[in-house]
């Protein structure tokens, strides 16, 4: 257990040092770019607006084929089906290994699966190709704390909200990491 953890914070750490390092200046589209602007900018009301469309814009790929790989890999992972989930990312990440979308339903795929390690290794290839896609770091935060590494977790949440002011998960997440936190220093 203690090497796994181990690997957990390696793994956390370099995703951190990572995600430190590129900062916002990598961009998918200027079209994201122009939305994160907006989402750092407006009130809670609107950000769910401007979530959905920066959704919308990870889920473009350029390419009508990995488009459909992508849509069939989400209908597959909402059936649980992750067998085929993974047949179909595979083949898209295979053939378009710098759409970050592919790689991050790559790591739900697999944590759903029970392969937290892979998933890291998905994790980290979403967040070197954006850097602000609050859905990977969301992943991440959750395999931080199913690991005990509460603080870790806690300092993602802090990225998250960089990033992302108004996401909703934030307020629980945060609530949930401080009494854990607070249990561990006890």
């Amino acid at each position: 257990m203690e090497i796994i953890i181990s690997k957990l914070k390696s793994a956390a750490t370099a995703t951190v040092i990572l995600f430190a390092s590129v900062g916002a200046v990598y961009s998918q589209s200027y079209d994201l770019d122009v939305l994160f602007d907006r989402l750092q900018k407006v009130d809670a009301v609107d950000a769910t607006a401007l979530e959905a469309k920066i959704v919308l814009e990870w889920s473009k790929s350029g390419s009508a084929a990995f488009d459909l790989l992508l849509t069939q890999a989400k209908i597959a992972i909402d059936a649980q089906d992750h067998k085929t989930a993974m047949q179909h990312l595979n083949a898209l990440t295979d053939h378009a290994p710098n759409f970050a979308e592919g790689w991050n339903l790559t790591a739900v795929t697999l944590f759903n699966m029970g392969k937290i390690g892979p998933s890291l290794e998905a994790i980290e290839r979403t967040l070197a190709l954006e850097p602000r896609h609050f859905r990977a770091l969301e992943g991440l935060v959750f395999i931080l704390e199913d690991s005990g590494l509460y603080k870790d977790a806690f300092d993602v949440v802090l990225m998250i909200e960089s990033i992302h002011p108004h996401a909703e998960i934030l307020s629980k997440l945060r609530d949930r990491l401080e009494v854990k936190i607070q249990g561990q220093a006890l």
